[in-house]
């Protein structure tokens, strides 16, 4: 090897040295950015110069081969799921946890009306001729109404708060698919002509655990360095450099409630998406407003339209002070949907105390109360569901407080197994300063060797100059 080699194969080496300083320089100044993978610089020996007569090979020193990332494949493929079960079961406790309706103690909970209504049927029957206590009667069942539509606003109220969330948090969904999608196309280009996108991989890293943490999408990676992102259920989001997009449209048959649309990239129909089919935030949302809180309001609204028909069958199967047949209690509609929050105590009876059938006979008179103690005995009769109208409502009680647990407990194992698999990333991917500085002190020393070979080679060179004039 001639002296303007050496001096090319050192210059060569500086440069690579160089390099690699630079990208552990980089490592630090991102070492507290979100997202960041710690980047390795990768050198390679050169191609070595054959000596003539089969004498050895000469060193052609080194060259910078890339620039990687550090990333475990392994912990990464499981990232997506730990993901969205965090954000799911974390979503929908705090959705639950935010109810108080069902809470033990609350003023004028259902539960207490429900008491007062038998009570003041109970004492009634003592004296069914005083007017005082019809009145307290009525208004005990005015009461009782009240409390029934008060419950039911306030767990459709929570459910519509959970409408609201989805919205927007669809909105978020959209610009991280569209953004994926672009990512996609430009990560192919570069990787196509032989680079290596680092911080275009850094940002769609983030994106993607965005996206899993919002609707628990997963990516399936392809040959050509796209990643799609897929639903639980199967739906592609992202395909290439293409993305779907999401809607909401609300559900006449779910109270007027959103449901969530995907509209496929190729333009053909858009499709509602099932519970089952989501993931993430939103998956999490839906299942506590369609899980949890809807059977609640589905249970309250059967609970009203059994307990008001049973009410109402038997003041109708009696007479009132005036000896004519009982009307109706309680006004409901011809179904149980909706009957909690719709409810009312009959127009008729609220103007009227004396028309609350009490007697068993038209011509018992006033002292009769035959037909309030069948009315009272209806408090053990089971309905339609079953069970007594209080171990009815304490079942609607019990089976939210319960799914409220299951979703606290829930939502802490799985923060736990996100944590400890984020620790394993981070300790992986992430940059240590210590390591880093290592680093670059080998780079300094390695540097200042090759320094010093260019100024020897140098030296030589100007000697043999000197030499040969």
């Amino acid at each position: 090897m001639d002296l303007i080699s050496l001096l090319n194969n050192t210059a060569n080496g500086l440069s690579a040295i160089q390099a690699k300083a630079a990208t552990t320089s980089n490592n630090i100044a991102n070492a507290n950015t979100p997202g960041y993978a710690q980047q390795q610089a990768n050198l390679a020996e050169a191609t070595p110069s054959a000596l003539g007569g089969n004498r050895g090979f000469i060193g052609g020193g080194v060259f910078l081969l890339n620039v990687t990332q550090t990333r475990d494949q392994f912990v990464e493929s499981q990232l997506p799921t730990a993901f969205s079960q965090s954000s799911s079961s974390t979503a929908q406790s705090d959705a639950l946890a935010s109810v108080s309706t069902f809470n033990n103690g609350t003023d004028g909970n259902l539960s207490d009306a429900m008491s007062a209504f038998y009570s003041s049927l109970t004492a009634l029957a003592q004296n069914p001729g005083d007017t005082s206590l019809r009145q307290s009667g009525v208004q005990s069942a005015a009461w009782l109404v009240s409390s029934f539509n008060r419950t039911s606003v306030a767990v459709e109220q929570a459910r519509s708060g959970i409408d609201a969330s989805v919205t927007s948090a669809v909105q978020t969904v959209n610009s991280t698919l569209e953004q994926v999608a672009d990512l996609n196309r430009r990560i192919s280009v570069i990787e196509a002509s032989g680079g290596q996108p680092n911080d275009l991989l850094d940002q769609r890293h983030n994106l993607m655990d965005q996206a899993a943490q919002l609707i628990g999408a997963t990516q399936v990676p392809d040959a050509y360095g796209n990643i799609s992102l897929v639903l639980p259920g199967g739906t592609t989001l992202v395909s290439s450099s293409t993305a779907a997009a999401l809607t909401v449209q609300g559900n006449a048959t779910n109270k007027g409630h959103t449901d969530l649309v995907f509209t496929p990239a190729d333009g053909s129909a858009p499709v509602v998406l099932e519970q089952s089919e989501l993931g993430g935030q939103i998956g999490g949302l839906v299942s506590a407003r369609d899980g949890a809180l809807g059977t609640a309001s589905t249970d309250l609204d059967t609970l009203a339209f059994s307990f008001a028909k049973t009410i109402n069958g038997q003041n109708q199967a009696g007479y009132d002070l005036n000896g004519n047949r009982g009307g109706n209690v309680f006004t409901i509609g011809a179904t149980s949907a909706n009957a909690a929050a719709t409810i009312t105590v009959d127009q008729n009876l609220a103007g009227n105390p004396s028309l609350l059938a009490a007697a068993g006979g038209a011509a018992s008179g006033p002292g009769d109360a035959t037909n309030l103690a069948a009315m009272v005995a209806t408090q053990s009769a089971p309905l339609s569901n079953g069970l007594d109208v209080q171990k009815g409502m304490a079942k609607i009680v019990s089976d939210f407080g319960t799914a409220a647990a299951d979703s606290q407990n829930a939502a802490s194992f799985n923060k736990s197994m996100l944590q400890n698999l984020q620790d394993t990333r981070s300790s992986v991917s992430g940059v240590s300063l210590d390591d880093e500085m290592v680093g670059l002190m080998q780079a300094q020393h390695a540097y200042e060797a090759l320094a010093k070979v260019i100024t020897t080679a140098g030296d030589m060179l100007e000697t043999l100059i000197q030499l040969k004039s």
